[in-house]
């Protein structure tokens, strides 16, 4: 059984998003399994819609449940607490399973954690690669992978968490998809399938406002129906649209699961528990400065140039304010940013800091998606990006940087040398492609200008490139 992304049931940590069309029916079932056979489940990573404590508690002890074996000793701990006969796998490692032999891929890099399984039985390769941007080392797998499996969700914030106007956010997240889009397309010319399943999903919002990604345009969210004008499919590829619980065949997933209607999602609420609202709308200042300040001293020491200052605002009185100077390692309370100074602003409710303050898994916290954002200048900065999303255990080790290997490249007929590794998390740019005069990122698009020393524009980050046999960049 892999639980991500075709089962969960109870949704995020702190209830923001559920996995669509509904797969709760299916947990007894799966139980029922675990008692009468050989079960085998795998857990990608941490994120609570892929790791689903609740379900996986219900488990009978001693079900065998694998994952990669990550640095970050979080969920090999947590899975250890359940009773599971946990097996970690390390990063391209193969075990066998009955007549399945299960290779687990590893992406561990900056504050990215995920992984992908490929399961050989027979004559049939699946590839599950659900969220895992390994775009970058599909040529590793053996060929032939005769199935594969893809989802279209993933990011830290989204378009909507951010304080834009709707030209903006509809722009952003236009590049957002079609970079999606145009890794997926790449992986399926790449691996010709037999047949290739969208994931269920994308994910719903239960339990946020009405107009939470309610606008068509403005959202990264690609449902099936979308999906299906889109996608450029290999003539010998089949696509399946399966339901949970589906099972493959000619006559099933033969049409794309429409996105849902606001009764069908108001009905899955009345379903589910929002546990957001179970937590307590109230903050101790003094108790969340400890969890900032150990943030601020595993980042003193390294060079992040000079990021932008970052508020956490809850209130309209100036003591409804924090001030984080990320390159002095100081916090401040009721302390407001300089009008001429880059800042990145993350406006919530008490309940959402408090959170921060009793959670070291930050990353659950800004998952909730009830945050807005402001930043000045509107640009990517990944010492903010790492302070706000990294529990501490794995911030320190994200710090230590990527490898400085370089690697050229032609286009236009012109020869550059740039470093291999993006900036961002880590990914082989040397897999990526040239697109008017840019390498592009095979993970996340992101797009660095070979004729501006190899910057990019929306993070202001670089790979030093420069031209050979040209003037190198001070």
């Amino acid at each position: 059984m892999v639980t991500d992304p075709w089962f969960s049931t109870r949704g995020a940590f702190h209830g923001s998003w559920f996995q669509y069309p509904p797969n709760q029916h299916l947990a007894e079932e799966v139980i029922a399994l675990a008692d009468s056979r050989d079960l085998l489940v795998y857990v990608s990573h941490e994120h609570s819609d892929h790791f689903d404590n609740e379900f996986l508690s219900r488990l009978p002890r001693g079900t065998r449940v694998c994952t990669a074996r990550y640095t970050d000793r979080f969920l090999a701990g947590a899975l250890a607490d359940l009773g599971v006969d946990l097996i970690e796998v390390d990063d391209g490692a193969t075990f066998t399973h009955g007549s399945a032999e299960v290779t687990i891929f590893r992406v561990e890099s900056g504050i990215a954690r995920d992984s992908a399984a490929l399961i050989s039985m027979g004559d049939v390769r699946f590839l599950d690669q659900n969220d895992c941007k390994m775009f970058d080392r599909l040529h590793e797998l053996p060929r032939p992978v005769t199935h594969y499996a893809a989802q279209f969700s993933g990011a830290s914030w989204y378009p909507v968490c951010f304080d834009r106007s709707t030209a903006e956010r509809r722009r952003r997240a236009a590049n957002l998809t079609a970079n999606k889009i145009r890794n997926v397309g790449s992986a399926l010319a790449s691996l010709t399938p037999s047949v290739y399943l969208p994931s269920a999903g994308p994910v719903v919002f239960p339990f946020l406002s009405e107009d939470f990604d309610d606008d068509p345009e403005g959202t990264t969210f690609i449902h099936q129906d979308n999906l299906a004008t889109r996608l450029d499919v290999p003539s010998g590829t089949r696509v399946a649209y399966l339901r949970p619980g589906e099972f493959l065949d000619e006559t099933e997933g033969t049409v794309p699961i429409q996105a849902p209607t606001e009764n069908e999602i108001d009905g899955y609420a009345a379903r589910m528990v929002d546990v957001w609202s179970t937590y307590p709308d109230l903050l101790d200042v003094e108790a969340l400065l400890p969890a900032i300040e150990q943030r601020l001293s595993l980042m003193l020491g390294h060079d992040f140039g000079v990021p932008p200052l970052v508020e956490f605002v809850w209130g309209d009185q100036a003591q409804d304010r924090l001030l984080i100077d990320l390159n002095a390692g100081r916090a401040m309370i009721g302390e407001t940013a300089p009008a001429e100074a880059e800042v990145t602003r993350v406006s919530s409710t008490e309940r959402y800091f408090a959170l921060l303050a009793s959670d070291d898994r930050w990353q659950e916290v800004v998952h909730s998606f009830r945050a807005s954002v402001t930043r000045r200048p509107d640009v990517f900065n990944n010492a903010v990006n790492l302070f706000l999303y990294s529990d501490s255990e794995s911030l320190g080790r994200s710090l230590e940087g990527v490898t400085t290997d370089r690697f050229a490249v032609t286009a236009d007929g012109r020869r550059f040398e740039l470093d291999r590794r993006c900036p961002h998390q880590g990914a082989d740019l040397s897999r990526g492609v040239i697109e008017g005069g840019c390498v592009v990122c095979p993970r996340h698009g992101w797009r660095f200008d070979l004729e501006d020393a190899g910057s990019d524009s929306r993070s202001c980050t670089t790979v030093n490139a420069f031209e050979v046999g040209g003037p190198r960049p001070h």
